[in-house]
Protein backbone atom coordinates (compact mmCIF):
# COMPACT_ATOMS: atom_id res chain seq x y z
CA UNK A 1 0.00 0.00 0.00
CA UNK A 2 0.83 3.77 -0.70
CA UNK A 3 2.38 6.13 1.94
CA UNK A 4 -0.70 8.29 2.47
CA UNK A 5 -0.74 11.96 3.36
CA UNK A 6 -3.07 14.33 4.88
CA UNK A 7 -2.06 17.88 4.09
CA UNK A 8 -3.50 20.61 6.23
CA UNK A 9 -4.30 23.45 4.57
CA UNK A 10 -1.89 25.30 6.31
CA UNK A 11 0.96 23.57 5.05
CA UNK A 12 -0.14 24.41 1.58
CA UNK A 13 -0.65 28.41 2.50
CA UNK A 14 3.05 28.52 3.80
CA UNK A 15 4.52 26.50 1.08
CA UNK A 16 2.53 28.94 -1.50
CA UNK A 17 4.28 32.27 0.35
CA UNK A 18 7.14 30.89 0.12
CA UNK A 19 6.86 30.00 -3.86
CA UNK A 20 8.01 33.37 -5.65
CA UNK A 21 5.68 32.30 -8.14
CA UNK A 22 2.19 32.19 -6.11
CA UNK A 23 0.19 35.54 -5.32
CA UNK A 24 -0.15 33.88 -1.70
CA UNK A 25 1.89 36.69 0.23
CA UNK A 26 4.78 36.13 3.03
CA UNK A 27 3.01 37.95 5.72
CA UNK A 28 -0.36 35.90 5.35
CA UNK A 29 0.96 33.37 7.51
CA UNK A 30 1.99 33.40 11.15
CA UNK A 31 5.50 32.02 9.68
CA UNK A 32 7.42 35.21 9.47
CA UNK A 33 10.62 33.42 9.29
CA UNK A 34 11.77 33.18 5.54
CA UNK A 35 13.98 30.18 6.04
CA UNK A 36 10.95 28.25 7.74
CA UNK A 37 8.04 29.14 4.81
CA UNK A 38 11.37 27.61 2.99
CA UNK A 39 11.45 24.08 4.81
CA UNK A 40 7.32 23.71 4.47
CA UNK A 41 8.05 24.84 0.14
CA UNK A 42 10.84 21.98 0.47
CA UNK A 43 9.00 19.62 2.43
CA UNK A 44 5.68 19.95 -0.40
CA UNK A 45 8.40 20.20 -3.49
CA UNK A 46 9.21 16.63 -2.56
CA UNK A 47 6.09 15.78 -1.49
CA UNK A 48 4.64 16.48 -4.53
CA UNK A 49 7.76 14.88 -6.55
CA UNK A 50 7.78 11.47 -4.80
CA UNK A 51 5.65 9.03 -6.69
CA UNK A 52 5.60 6.54 -3.57
CA UNK A 53 3.82 9.32 -1.38
CA UNK A 54 0.22 10.03 -2.08
CA UNK A 55 -1.82 12.89 -1.23
CA UNK A 56 -5.51 11.41 0.36
CA UNK A 57 -8.38 13.48 -0.81
CA UNK A 58 -11.86 13.01 -0.24
CA UNK A 59 -15.05 11.81 -3.08
CA UNK A 60 -17.44 14.45 -2.39
CA UNK A 61 -14.62 17.26 -2.14
CA UNK A 62 -14.41 18.88 1.71
CA UNK A 63 -10.71 18.52 1.81
CA UNK A 64 -9.93 20.20 -1.89
CA UNK A 65 -13.39 22.48 -0.81
CA UNK A 66 -11.04 23.96 2.13
CA UNK A 67 -8.25 24.02 0.32
CA UNK A 68 -9.96 26.12 -2.62
CA UNK A 69 -11.24 28.92 0.14
CA UNK A 70 -7.81 29.69 0.94
CA UNK A 71 -5.85 28.86 -1.78
CA UNK A 72 -5.96 30.56 -5.70
CA UNK A 73 -5.63 28.07 -9.09
CA UNK A 74 -2.07 29.54 -9.07
CA UNK A 75 -0.56 29.16 -5.65
CA UNK A 76 2.24 26.27 -5.42
CA UNK A 77 0.04 24.36 -2.62
CA UNK A 78 -2.92 23.76 -5.01
CA UNK A 79 -0.87 22.80 -8.09
CA UNK A 80 0.91 20.00 -6.15
CA UNK A 81 -1.79 18.58 -4.73
CA UNK A 82 -3.41 18.72 -8.47
CA UNK A 83 -0.39 17.19 -10.02
CA UNK A 84 -0.60 14.90 -7.17
CA UNK A 85 -4.62 14.33 -8.55
CA UNK A 86 -3.51 14.40 -12.60
CA UNK A 87 -0.91 11.04 -11.52
CA UNK A 88 -2.97 9.43 -9.63
CA UNK A 89 -1.28 9.51 -6.66
CA UNK A 90 -4.21 10.12 -4.66
CA UNK A 91 -5.76 7.68 -1.67
CA UNK A 92 -9.32 8.37 -2.54
CA UNK A 93 -11.96 8.01 0.53
CA UNK A 94 -15.39 9.03 1.92
CA UNK A 95 -16.05 11.16 4.56
CA UNK A 96 -19.19 10.66 6.57
CA UNK A 97 -20.87 14.13 7.41
CA UNK A 98 -22.89 15.65 10.06
CA UNK A 99 -25.86 18.12 8.85
CA UNK A 100 -23.61 20.53 9.06
CA UNK A 101 -21.42 18.98 6.67
CA UNK A 102 -18.49 18.74 9.51
CA UNK A 103 -16.85 14.89 9.69
CA UNK A 104 -18.30 12.79 11.98
CA UNK A 105 -15.63 11.04 14.22
CA UNK A 106 -15.84 8.85 16.98
CA UNK A 107 -17.32 10.38 20.10
CA UNK A 108 -13.11 10.02 21.93
CA UNK A 109 -12.02 12.05 18.95
CA UNK A 110 -14.91 14.65 18.35
CA UNK A 111 -14.34 15.66 21.91
CA UNK A 112 -10.46 16.72 21.13
CA UNK A 113 -11.13 17.81 17.50
CA UNK A 114 -12.74 21.30 18.56
CA UNK A 115 -12.24 23.04 15.23
CA UNK A 116 -15.14 21.22 13.51
CA UNK A 117 -13.25 22.51 9.89
CA UNK A 118 -10.32 19.86 11.18
CA UNK A 119 -12.49 16.50 12.04
CA UNK A 120 -12.56 16.25 7.98
CA UNK A 121 -8.61 16.02 8.40
CA UNK A 122 -8.94 13.23 11.33
CA UNK A 123 -11.47 11.69 9.89
CA UNK A 124 -9.43 11.37 5.87
CA UNK A 125 -6.59 9.73 8.26
CA UNK A 126 -8.77 7.33 10.14
CA UNK A 127 -10.35 6.09 6.07
CA UNK A 128 -6.77 5.56 4.61
CA UNK A 129 -5.94 3.88 7.76
CA UNK A 130 -8.93 2.07 7.09
CA UNK A 131 -8.16 0.69 3.93
CA UNK A 132 -4.97 -0.29 4.97
CA UNK A 133 -2.51 2.51 3.66
CA UNK A 134 -0.15 3.87 6.51
CA UNK A 135 -1.45 7.69 6.71
CA UNK A 136 -0.45 10.81 8.60
CA UNK A 137 -1.56 13.93 8.91
CA UNK A 138 0.75 16.84 7.96
CA UNK A 139 0.95 20.26 10.02
CA UNK A 140 3.26 23.33 9.58
CA UNK A 141 1.73 25.91 12.06
CA UNK A 142 -1.54 24.93 13.61
CA UNK A 143 -1.50 24.48 17.53
CA UNK A 144 -4.79 22.83 17.56
CA UNK A 145 -3.30 19.81 16.80
CA UNK A 146 -0.87 19.70 19.29
CA UNK A 147 -3.67 20.77 21.81
CA UNK A 148 -5.07 17.24 21.04
CA UNK A 149 -2.60 15.25 20.07
CA UNK A 150 -2.50 12.89 22.56
CA UNK A 151 -6.21 11.74 22.13
CA UNK A 152 -4.89 11.75 18.55
CA UNK A 153 -1.97 9.50 18.69
CA UNK A 154 -4.14 7.09 21.51
CA UNK A 155 -6.29 6.77 18.29
CA UNK A 156 -3.58 6.04 15.81
CA UNK A 157 -3.70 9.12 14.03
CA UNK A 158 -0.51 10.64 13.71
CA UNK A 159 0.60 14.28 13.13
CA UNK A 160 3.98 15.22 11.10
CA UNK A 161 4.68 18.77 12.47
CA UNK A 162 7.28 20.36 10.30
CA UNK A 163 8.13 23.17 12.02
CA UNK A 164 8.20 21.18 15.59
CA UNK A 165 10.47 23.67 17.22
CA UNK A 166 8.93 26.46 16.22
CA UNK A 167 5.02 25.31 16.87
CA UNK A 168 6.18 24.34 20.13
CA UNK A 169 7.38 27.72 21.18
CA UNK A 170 4.21 29.39 19.91
CA UNK A 171 1.64 26.76 21.82
CA UNK A 172 3.69 27.60 25.30
CA UNK A 173 3.56 31.02 24.76
CA UNK A 174 -0.59 29.99 24.35
CA UNK A 175 -0.41 28.17 27.52
CA UNK A 176 1.63 29.88 29.87
CA UNK A 177 2.30 27.69 32.88
CA UNK A 178 0.66 28.22 35.87
CA UNK A 179 1.50 29.54 39.16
Amino acid sequence: MAEAQVVDTNVLIVASAADDGSLFRPDATPVQEAALRGQVLSWVVDFEADSSRHAVLDWDWHLCGEYRNKLSEQDYGWLALMAKRDRNEVIWVGLATDTNGHAVLPQVLADAVTDLDDRKMVAAVLAAGAEGHGCQLVNACDTDWLDCGDVLAANGVTVNHLLYEWLIEKWNAKHPPKQ
